[in-house]
């Protein structure tokens, strides 16, 4: 047995594997693995033989087809939620199957290797769904679209929904001195040390800027393109409710979905959160340091 060990937003994962394979992970992925034996907060056990467990008798909870490739479904009789990685109408039946216990936490992962015996065992989108579902379900916090900037020791969040421009303003800071891009695509946001967090994650933009690091929430600026640099500041209910459709809650798990929710609305009263216009020139760095200290 061969095992792999990964941090992510100071989340500790390990993925066990048969001896006689070669498990691969995604080149971002591997800037999060960690030499260190830990106490894993989640474990991955690879098991190459298909799982028997019938999903047709399972209750369907959602799914992304045909857009996307996953369905979840509950399990009652083994206690347990299956995801099921498909591409309709290519594939007969699924290609990957994640049988996950119900906190979230250990999960079997049935795949077939490759002829050069490789197994891939957090394949997209394995990783975040697994990930997303702990920090629900768990009440731990929640994963969302933005890029971050740790400026002057604090996280500044840039959150957006795609083509808003989270990787165009990441890579205007990543030419400035003082800051730290720690992620262009998407961010772990949770309590650490009795603070709240961001963190850095392996899923990355085009700009595929991806650290294993975080920073104290600072300041959370939504981003809109404009002909001009200004903020406006926003409501409690109006940044919560922007949070939420900006971030990636098991809406397929009530109490988890309700988190979310309460988390959101946690966040948005204890940081200041604006709505950003901005131009995509270096003209914004200095705007938003001069707002910082407004």
């Amino acid at each position: 047995m061969t095992r792999k060990l990964f941090s992510i937003g100071r989340i500790g994962m390990e993925i066990a594997c048969p001896g006689g394979y070669t498990m691969v992970f995604d080149p971002a992925m591997e800037r999060f693995s960690m030499d260190q034996d830990i106490q894993p907060d989640m474990s991955y056990r690879v098991e190459t033989i298909r799982e028997g467990t019938v999903v047709s008798t399972c209750e369907e909870l959602f799914s992304s087809t045909p857009g996307g490739l996953w369905t979840i479904y509950d399990c009652k009789d083994m206690g347990s939620y299956i995801i099921a990685l498909q591409s309709l109408p290519e594939d007969s039946e699924p290609y990957l199957i994640v049988v996950a216990d119900r906190g979230f936490r250990r999960f079997r992962v049935h795949l077939y290797p490759d002829d050069a015996e490789r197994v891939f065992p957090l394949q997209y989108p394995v990783d975040e769904l697994t990930i997303s579902g702990f920090l629900n379900i768990n009440r731990m916090g929640v994963l969302l679209h933005s890029a971050c900037i740790k400026l002057w020791g604090r996280g500044i969040l840039f959150s957006g929904t795609s083509g808003s421009g989270k990787s165009t303003i990441s890579g205007i800071w990543q030419k400035d001195p003082q800051a730290e891009v720690l992620t262009d695509e998407r961010v772990i946001i949770r309590y650490w040390e009795n603070q709240l967090y961001a963190f850095g994650t392996p899923w990355h933009g085009t700009g595929e800027v991806h650290k294993n690091a975080g920073a104290p929430v600072e300041r959370i600026y939504f981003l809109k393109h404009g002909g001009c640099n200004r903020a406006r500041r926003l409501s409690r209910v109006d940044a919560t409710n922007r949070l939420l459709v900006r971030c990636f809650p098991t809406f397929w798990h009530r109490e988890g979905m309700q988190f979310a929710l309460d988390f959101c609305s946690l966040v948005a009263s204890e940081v200041q959160c604006y709505e950003l216009e901005f131009t995509p020139d270096p003209s914004v760095i200095g705007f938003v340091k001069k707002h910082l200290h407004s």
